[in-house]
Formats: structure tokens, sequence, C-alpha cells
């Protein structure tokens, strides 16, 4: 009995930190149409990938099972799917070819080690909180991630879609391939790829809460089963293997151990970003936040649930994440029930979408990825902030040219080239006070223009960022600038509200600019330092070099210490003083 409370407020919170916490009674129709829709779009995926990792075709089915079984208990996101991926497959191929040597027992062997090593290492990623890498990834790169990877999708099922076989793999000579060999697309896939194409587009805009997948796929095998459409050249799907995996540990040796690692820190290099991107992605999209590092930690758990179901390494699912978001998923229900079905499918109903069409299921993946596009935003970035919107084009550019992961990597630096940018010519101003209005105002405002100045001989500067390296000699040029304009300044004060960190080059860097000063007859001082700034300075020695002396709580107590040293000085008007200009970002 006295161990029944904590018990319960142990699983109380391990509830709260569950996905299964999310689930809505009022979302259930829905999440179980998303679950359809998504297990009905998968089990076909899976086999394709599953053939690409070199695996038989069941495996690729054990691994969506096992991975989205794992992620609904841990993951953040209620839209995010996991399973196979085409890029992770062929990593996984060509890691384990090598090793297996035409054994496919040895192969299944060392591909359960491999995922397991991949889990693992995105456990220790979760541990070390390494999930803040997202945080690197600005709007304007997440808008431009999405749009590429949407592009990235329609183009990956063209041939599928028209029965033409493309021989290209990137984006842009793939859809060149696919414009100038028009002549050879298979008719009669086309016209049923164009059909299903336009059942969903009407469904969508006449009833949209209708599951429109479903409705497809029944449509489409029923046509195909009565009109004979396999004696028609369309390809259908065709039988699938059935039974669920038996559970086995996969035995690690060392000298499998340490071939395996260096493929296995790829693949989960290749996975994680992706993975917190994806998932932040929708979370944005439907209002809601997502934990990086919960992410981290789900993906690595779904993968150790894999290695132990005879699948292979598996990430978040670009693809049907997008259908279940479309069908209208709105918690992690949507994925238990596609891993329900999944089950229930590979036990009793693999030959139920024997006489689907390959093309209506790429049709439904063309759609999903349109509905990812987002135009809307983009121009109303373009609107707000040109250099964010080239930012975003930039990014959708790299997606497209250099792939998903480069791509990301190009969004990443486009996002620190932004904030170096930012951090090495931030904002600065000139201070004054306003007739009629408190506290103390940028000089560049036009409507202060004509009003005062605070006195003749005081400069007031105020620096709106943290004072580093990368912009520790902007700071000193401007303020040497702005003294020689002046002609007469005898104090420099520094407003250091905003200045929330100095390394040791800024430190240097006000070292030097105070015997600057010093020789100049100048004295600076500080107003408004926040405890983190005064114990660099104290740490650094620029309190000393300056004296404790000439810092002060506040402007206001500055100006009448300079009022008291300084008794004849007047006020300057501001139209008749130029000495700085707004810069523009």
């Amino acid at each position: 009995m006295p161990h029944s409370a904590p018990t319960a407020s142990r699983w109380r919170q391990i509830w709260q930190l569950s996905g299964l916490s999310q689930i809505r009674r009022a979302h259930l129709a829905a999440d179980i149409t998303a679950g359809i829709s998504v297990c009905v779009v998968l089990i076909p995926a899976c086999v394709a990938y599953a053939d690409l990792a070199g695996m038989p075709a069941q495996n690729g089915l054990y691994t969506a099972l096992a991975g989205m079984l794992v992620y609904a208990l841990v993951g953040s996101s209620r839209q995010l799917i996991v399973g196979p991926d085409a890029a992770l497959a062929l990593l996984v191929a060509a890691a384990i070819t090598p090793l297996a040597h035409g054994n496919m027992l040895q192969y299944a062997l060392l591909s359960g080690m491999l995922t397991l090593l991949v889990g693992i290492l995105m456990l220790i990623a979760a541990q070390a909180r390494l999930g803040a890498i997202a945080d690197l990834l600005s709007k304007p790169v997440l808008l431009g991630f999405m749009n590429g990877a949407a592009l990235i999708l329609i183009a990956s099922q063209l041939g599928k879609w028209s029965g033409l076989d493309l021989h290209e793999a990137a984006f842009f000579p793939r859809v060149f391939e696919f414009l100038t060999r028009h002549e050879a697309m298979h008719s009669t896939t086309l016209i049923i790829g164009a059909l299903s194409m336009g059942f969903l587009m009407l469904l969508r805009q006449l009833q949209p809460q209708l599951p429109a997948a479903v409705l497809l796929f029944m449509g489409a095998i029923a046509c195909a089963y009565f009109l004979q459409l396999e004696r028609h050249g369309v390809h259908l799907l065709g039988n699938l293997p059935q039974g669920l995996p038996q559970l086995s540990w996969p035995l690690l040796s060392f000298d499998h151990f340490t071939t395996l690692l260096p493929a296995a820190a790829g693949i989960a290099l290749l996975a994680m970003p992706e993975g917190i991107l994806l998932s932040r992605a929708f979370a944005q999209k439907n209002h809601y936040e997502i934990a990086p590092n919960r992410e981290l930690m789900a993906l690595g758990l779904a993968n150790i649930a894999a290695s132990l179901w005879q699948g292979f390494a598996l990430g978040a699912s670009q693809s049907r994440t997008a259908i279940n978001d479309a069908a209208g998923g709105k918690s992690v229900l949507s994925g238990l029930i596609a891993a329900l079905l999944l089950g229930l499918f590979l036990l009793f109903l693999s030959g139920s979408l024997r006489y689907l069409p390959v093309s209506t299921l790429s049709a439904l993946l063309i759609f999903a990825g349109i509905n990812l596009i987002d135009l809307r935003s983009l121009l109303e970035m373009y609107r707000l902030d040109r250099t964010a919107a080239i930012f975003s084009l930039i990014t959708t550019a790299g997606v497209l040219i250099v792939g998903v992961l480069p791509g990301i990597i190009v969004g990443i630096l486009l996002s620190l080239a932004y904030l170096i940018r930012f951090m090495a010519r931030p904002f600065d101003a000139v201070l004054c006070s306003a007739e009629g209005r408190k506290g103390f105002h940028d000089v560049a405002e036009a409507h202060l223009s004509g009003e005062s100045r605070y006195l003749q001989g005081l400069l007031v500067y105020r620096f709106y960022a943290p004072l580093l390296f990368a912009n520790s000699s902007y700071f000193f040029d401007r303020i040497s600038q702005l003294v020689a304009e002046d002609g007469d300044t005898r104090w420099v004060l520094i407003d250091a509200q905003a200045i929330t960190f100095l390394d040791v080059t800024a430190a240097e860097q006000l070292l030097t600019l105070n015997r600057m000063l010093e020789e100049a007859d100048i004295d600076l001082k500080f107003a408004r330092c926040n405890r983190p700034l005064r114990e660099a300075l104290d740490r650094y020695g620029v309190t000393q070099a300056i004296g404790a002396d000439s810092f002060y709580s506040h402007v206001h107590d500055a100006l009448a210490q300079y009022k008291q040293r300084y008794p004849d000085v007047v006020p300057e008007p501001v139209g008749e003083w130029n000495g700085v200009e707004r810069r523009q970002r």
C-alpha cells in the first residue's frame, strides 16, 4: 500500500509522455480512416523498399509493423508514420551486400545487427539532447524543405503513374525524361492514373470529409478485376506474403560491430534530422509542438524493435505521413490502426490487393505531394521578408538538386548564414530624449526629427545583439565613426540592455576602445548591464579598466551624473545632427 501512490503517479507520468494521451473520441472516425489509408499505401511501399534493401518482401512489412507500434507509444508527433525508406534501404544494401557473400541467412542477421546499432546510436543522440539540431532550421528553411520534398515525392511516382519506365533518379533529369519520352507512356495505365487523380481532386472539392483513398482503392480494385486490366498491360500489385515475424535478438560479434558501425552512423545521421524536420513540419501545420529528443528516442526504439522482428533500418516516411495528414489523422491512433490492420493483413488478407493498379497508388502519392506544396505561405513570406523567401527557394532548390539530406544541410547552413549575418551587423541606434515621451528613443525615428538630443558632448549608443567575435570590430568601428562625426564628445554611454553575452574577443575590443577614448579625453560609461554581462566584464578585466563607478543602473542615472559634472552643457537639436542613419537589414 505505501507504494501505490508513487506507482500510480509514475504511470500517470508515463501516460502523459505517451502519444496515447493525445487520442480524442471526437477524432476517432478521422483517425480510423487515416489509419486505413496509411495501411493500404504502406503495404506496397514496404514491399518495394524491402526489395531495394535486398530483403524478402515480408521483412519490409515487419519493419513497418514494429516501427509504428513503438513510435505510437513514445513519439511526440501526432501524424508521423515511421517505416522503411528508399534512401535508408539503399544504405542498408550497400553496407550488407559485401559482407553477406550471397548468403541470405547471413544477410538477414547482418541487417538485424545494423538496425540494432542504428537504434542504439539514436538513443545515445537522444540522451545527449542532439535533437536541438532541428532548432537550426528556420521557418523559411522549413517551408523550403517541405516544398522540395513534395516535388521529389511527385517526381518519384511519375513513371508508375504513367506506365513509363524512367531510368533517371535525380529530380530534374527524371522530370526531363518524363517530358521527353511521353510517346512511350502506356496509354491504359496513364488513363487509370489520370482518372484516379481526377477522382481524388473532385472528392476533395465536393466531399472532403469522405475517405477518398479508401473509396479510390475499392473502386480501382473492382475495375481492375471486372475489366481484366492486367490483360491490357496494366501493372497490378499482385500477391503478397503472409505471416507474423518471430522475435529474435541479433547477436553482435566484435568484427561485425566495427564493420557495421560506420554504416549505422551514416543511416542514423540521415534518419535523425529528416525525422525531426518532418515531425516538426506537420506539427507546425497542425498547430502543436513536438519534442525533438523524444523523436530521436522514439526512432531509436522503433529501430531496435524492427531489429528484433527481422526488419531493417527505418526512419520517418514523408509520403505515408503526408497521406496520414491528408486523410485527417489527428493522433497516434491512426498509426496504431495502420499497424493493427497490417498485422491482420499479414495473417489473413495477403491476396486482397492483388488487383490494385499501381498507377492508382501512384496517383494517391502524387496527390499527397501536391497538397504539401505551400505556395501561399511562400508568397506571403516574399511580401513580408524577401530575404527569407529567397532562403526558402534556395533550400527547395538544394533539396531538388542534391537530395533531401544534403538539402537539409543546405538549409541549416543558410539558417546559420542568416544568423551570422544578423549577428555580425546587427541593428544599432544613437538614443535621444523626446519631448512628451518617456524613456529614450532612436534618433533615426522620423517622428523625432527636430526634438532634442540628450546633451552636448553626450553620445548614447545602443547595440541590439550579444557582443562577440563576429561583431566586435563592427561595434568598435561604429563608435569610432560616431565620435569622429560628433566632434565634441565627452562621454560615450553604452545602453547595454540588449547585450546579453560578451566573449573574450569582444572584451579585448572594449579594452582597446577604452584606451582610444581615454587618449581623446573621452569617458566610456555603461548603463543597464544585465548580470551575465557584468560578470563577463568583471572576468575579462573591463570593469577594472574603466572603473566600477562608470556603470549605472539606468540611462537616467548616467544623465544626472553627466549634468552634475558638466553643468554648462545645453541640448542639441536632432535635426542639426546627422551622425547616424538607421541601417536596413
